[in-house]
């Protein structure tokens, strides 16, 4: 079996809320540039910046996790995946024979129904799709990524971190029933995205070409600089019944609407308690990243790294503080529910200082 050269050890253990194709560009990047940090990815895809939209006409307020693209698609100018889709599975082998050849991992889209160490697997239920997606809206299918790193004539060597934290072959037959992709199962026609889907696809990396002369230090202080301002500009955005929300103007939204709900009905608006939930993802993708600056790069940012911990702890709080007045009797509590409001302010307060304390760190380091 003819396999690449490893510039760095694979890992299979990455935090839940990474979705499989971060370290896969990770592999790509570590093979091509020489050096990467995983919690860059997601940070350059602005996801350490929280983006919800509402329905303005909804009474009650409802917020719903959006991705970054919808407020910062100009800003995510790092990588590019691209998806060609191949002729037929033996054209589909030649080219991943070439760049195995050449030691480039090759990044493949398919199905997990058909992937044999998937809990997906030939599961009755993986063909049943949902309506509604988890985060809002209709549901969407796509893809899974895995990347090939070998390649023999009866089977591949592959890697498949997340979720599936797997290493090692399968067979070529499995690879083409995999290689297939969601596009073969008529189940999915009605689902949004379906329209995207390829068969035998391969996901082609483009680095920007501003990003690869530059030292990688610099590259991760960049990303850290727009991610930051993203979060204080609190960019916005409206369209005909619905706004968008980011940054500084979301935690302004989300406290507004909240005093706003229960001084005129007297009621908590239980459906911001969803966001109050999802909110978390964002600050973990900043903390990691604050703390790969830290360890990996060795930048001074420690005092950065222990400020966004206790942020992230307060906002724990904030979400069981939360819960605890929706329990309860609004009316018979108004003590309590004045107390989160305050508790409330003083956290969304405390953010917005740790991110102007971002800002001064990064007025005084070079942003190349």
């Amino acid at each position: 079996m003819d396999k690449i050269t490893l510039a760095s050890q694979l890992q299979l253990e990455f935090p839940y809320y990474y979705v499989c194709h971060y370290p896969l560009v990770d592999l790509h990047l570590r093979q091509n540039q020489g050096r990467s940090i995983l919690s860059l990815l997601p940070n350059a895809d602005f996801w350490s910046i929280p983006v919800f939209s509402v329905d303005t006409t909804d009474v009650v307020p409802n917020l719903v996790m959006q991705r970054g693209y919808k407020l910062f698609r100009e800003g995510m100018d790092l990588f590019e995946l691209t998806t060609t889709g191949e002729s037929s599975f033996q054209e589909g082998l030649a080219q991943i024979s070439a760049s195995i050849k050449r030691n480039q991992p090759v990044i493949l889209t398919g199905t997990t129904y058909e992937l044999p160490h998937s809990p997906d697997f030939h599961n009755p239920n993986y063909l049943k799709p949902p309506t509604n997606s988890t985060l809002g809206g209709s549901f969407m299918v796509g893809d899974h990524y895995i990347t090939v790193v070998g390649i023999g004539s009866e089977e591949v060597f592959i890697y498949d971190p997340i979720p599936n934290k797997f290493l090692g072959t399968i067979s070529l037959e499995s690879l083409e029933k995999f290689w297939r992709g969601n596009l073969q199962f008529p189940e999915f026609t009605q689902a949004r995205g379906y329209s995207f889907l390829v068969t035998y696809g391969i996901i082609n990396v483009t680095i920007a070409e501003h990003y690869q002369n530059k030292k990688f230090d610099s590259v991760a202080i960049n990303v850290l600089n727009k991610v930051n301002t993203a979060f204080l500009e609190g960019r916005t955005r409206s369209r005909p019944g619905r706004l968008y929300l980011s940054g500084v103007a979301l935690n302004t939204y989300i406290y507004e609407a909240f005093c706003a709900y229960y001084s005129t009905s007297g009621e908590i608006p239980q459906s911001l308690g969803k966001c109050l939930f999802d909110m978390r993802w964002s600050r973990y993708y900043l903390r990691d990243f604050l703390h790969d600056l830290d360890q990996e790069l060795n930048l001074p940012v420690s005092e950065l790294v222990d400020e966004i911990l206790v942020i992230i702890q307060l906002w724990e709080e904030v979400y069981k503080s939360f819960l605890i007045i929706v329990r309860k009797n609004s009316q018979d509590n108004q003590t309590q529910v004045q107390k989160f409001i305050t508790f409330l302010a003083g956290v969304i307060k405390r953010e917005k200082e740790f991110h102007c304390q971002i800002q001064d760190w990064l007025s005084k380091t070079k942003v190349g």
